[in-house]
Order: C-alpha cells, then sequence, then structure tokens
C-alpha cells in the first residue's frame, strides 16, 4: 500500500495547487534530518531560519523550510 502524501485539515478548501504547494512544504519541513557537527538525528528548526541541534546544542542559520549546507 502506497503512502499517502496529504494533509488532513485543510479539505476542500483554498484549491488544489495551494495544497499541494502546503503539501511539499510541510513535508520538507518535517523530515529527519542529521547534524552536520554531531551526527545525530535530532537536527530541527527552532524558528524560521534557525535550525538546532538538540543533542550538542550546534545551531546554524538556514533557510526557511530547508537547511542548505
Amino acid at each position: 500500500m502506497a503512502k499517502k502524501k496529504s494533509l488532513k485539515g485543510l479539505g476542500a478548501r483554498y484549491g488544489i495547487k495551494l495544497r499541494k504547494q502546503y503539501t511539499k512544504i510541510h513535508l520538507t519541513l518535517k523530515e529527519n534530518r542529521t547534524c552536520p557537527e554531531c551526527g545525530s538525528k535530532k537536527f530541527s528548526r527552532d524558528a524560521v531560519g534557525i535550525w538546532s541541534c538538540k543533542k550538542c546544542s550546534f545551531k546554524i542559520a538556514g533557510t526557511a523550510y530547508d537547511i542548505n549546507l
């Protein structure tokens, strides 16, 4: 069975184009990342453009929805 890549809660509102864009950004934001400093999988976004590791407290500035190293 294939994994469904849509978000619940938007329903039939806002149009298909905006729902697809929102889904793409949301999945990119929530994917697992590795810390460039210690290599753990606990690297996540704290705020817009601020990314940090929960294990080693390494912080880096990046883009809003994804980190470009």
